[in-house]
């Protein structure tokens, strides 16, 4: 894993190793800013939103009783 978007300045390139570092997963989108699909901010808020659906299956779970 890692933060590989080219188009990152300093400060948006540590933001995303922070999100991989206490999420454990790459950012999503990085392909996209490069290309110019999508610009860093909405990358960023559709990375959040990814964890707040993941947060949400994983608190609908039931352990086996």
């Amino acid at each position: 894993m890692a933060v590989f978007a080219k188009n990152l300045n300093k400060q948006w390139r540590e933001a995303f190793e922070y999100y991989e570092r206490i999420s454990g997963f790459e950012p999503l989108f990085q392909e996209e800013i490069d290309s110019g699909e999508c610009d860093v901010e909405d990358a960023w808020s559709r990375n959040i939103k990814f964890l707040e659906d993941v947060l949400a299956d994983v608190s609908h779970a039931r352990p086996p009783q």
